[in-house]
């Protein structure tokens, strides 16, 4: 149920104000706070999905990470029923972020890691951010982390994309991978 556009009300001097008034006004109040708020009167909407588990990949195989935990999931964007998808319940600027955990693997300049934030979609065309990156050394694995600001209505589903030249299980080490949204404002 939408929350009304709230109205005023207003008096003159000298009016006798009676209490269908003041109630009237105070449940404007209400709901024009509610409104702002995007009707979260206690919790912005956020999630972030993450993966407990190691997932494997295939050299030159564009993929979406699944996740098998909520670390936080305020407006059940994320349900194990659906492991690789984030839904928004409720339209507004989210800020939208990742972090994609790769093994370690020796290093070769023909070794590309790729992550990137998919929306309403699991092809590359869906992305709307991402990081590409050579991993640089032998003894530690490559982290990337991707953000943005986007406009997001409900229904809007959210997707991590990887990608790489060589077959790999993502690592849950150091934070893993993961995938969030933080409600920030109402659309405009």
């Amino acid at each position: 149920m939408a929350t009304p556009t709230p109205a005023i009300p207003t008096f003159t001097d000298g009016q006798i104000v009676h209490a269908t008034d003041l109630n009237a006004l105070a449940s404007n109040l209400t709901n024009l706070y509610n409104y702002n708020q995007a009707s979260f009167t206690s919790q912005r909407p956020c999630v972030i999905a993450k993966q407990t588990t190691a997932q494997g990949t295939t050299a030159g195989t564009f993929t979406t990470a699944n996740f098998q935990a909520a670390v936080i999931n305020t407006d059940n964007m994320w349900t194990a029923s659906v492991p690789n998808q984030v839904t928004i319940q409720h339209a507004g600027i989210y800020y939208v972020f990742s972090q994609t955990r790769y093994p370690t693997t020796a290093y070769n300049t023909a070794n590309a890691v790729d992550a990137y934030i998919l929306a309403n979609g699991t092809a590359f065309s869906n992305s709307i951010t991402g990081q590409s990156m050579i991993p640089t050394g032998n003894s530690i694995g490559t982290t990337i982390v991707a953000t943005t600001i986007t406009n997001l209505a409900a229904g809007s589903t959210l997707y991590l994309g990887v990608q790489t030249n060589f077959n790999f299980n993502l690592d849950t080490g150091v934070g893993g991978s993961f995938l969030g949204a933080i409600f920030l404002t109402s659309s405009t």
